[in-house]
């Protein structure tokens, strides 16, 4: 639903930089909410506020880049070029030694490059060739974002950090509306609610998925989000009238079934 609230705001005629702007000052503000009403403390030692402040900057990177490849493509072909994380977050455990190699993995790698593949099998402007760049850099930036998140954080409450990981990025966009970035709001009711929208989703998955990768590591943490790119081709579709072509779908396909492949064994 993030991105296909996104893709409204966007259609609406706000851009790539108002839209993340807006949506991280709004999650900040949620995240004030929900931790006053859960309990949550601002409070942490001073080397993890540091260590989260720093996590923030790939964080930053991937909100705009995904941002501005939904400007220039389709919402589920961007979600679908992003997916390529869980295989770059395989590989990269794999080489660090943070995960054991396993075969079924490798299968799942090479099907989620072959489904990529298949997706950009067709005739692109250069606007969306840029776009394509746009969205395999937020999904290299993610990976960042996951193992670092992993790695210092793992088996702790992950709220905290994600607040001070949010400011970074906060601190990141304003900074760039303020130096002249290009920033403009959406012109109808239709945009305002994508703003709307994908902000509260945006804050609520945010705590979700870095929760989820503490207490059960990186790689078991994505299989949970294999859903998300099915629910983008059917819901940009259904909201916003935008389709794939029939080899597409079938890259899709091959995706979807990738990740399913990067799922550890029960332990």
């Amino acid at each position: 639903m993030v991105g296909v609230s996104t893709g409204l705001a966007l259609e609406a005629g706000a851009t790539p930089l108002a839209t993340v702007t807006l949506r991280t000052l709004g999650t900040l503000v949620l995240f004030g909410l929900y931790f006053a009403i859960a309990g949550v403390a601002f409070s942490m030692p001073a080397r993890d506020i540091a260590l989260a402040v720093a996590i923030g900057v790939p964080l930053a990177l991937n909100n705009y880049l995904i941002n501005a490849a939904f400007a220039d493509l389709p919402v589920p072909l961007v979600v679908l070029l992003f997916y390529l994380w869980p295989g770059f977050t395989a590989a990269a455990s794999w080489a660090l030694g943070i995960e054991p190699f396993r075969w079924r993995g490798l299968v799942g790698l090479a099907l989620a490059f072959a489904g990529v593949a298949m997706t950009l099998n067709v005739d692109f402007t250069a606007a969306q060739a840029k776009g394509v760049m746009f969205a395999a850099a937020a999904a290299l930036n993610w990976t960042v974002v996951f193992l670092l998140m992993g790695r210092f954080f793992r088996g702790r409450d992950t709220r905290t950090p994600t607040f001070y990981m949010s400011c970074t990025a906060a601190v990141v966009f304003v900074l760039a509306c303020l130096l002249g970035g290009e920033f403009a709001l959406p012109d109808s009711l239709r945009g305002w609610t994508g703003i709307a929208g994908m902000t509260l989703f945006y804050a609520f998955a945010m705590i979700g998925i870095f929760t989820a990768s503490a207490r059960y590591g990186g790689m078991r943490s994505a299989f949970w989000l294999n859903f998300e790119p099915i629910a983008a081709v059917l819901l940009s579709a259904l909201i916003l009238g935008q389709t794939l072509a029939p080899i597409q779908l079938a890259g899709a396909a091959l995706v979807v079934a990738a990740l399913f492949l990067f799922r550890p064994p029960a332990t």
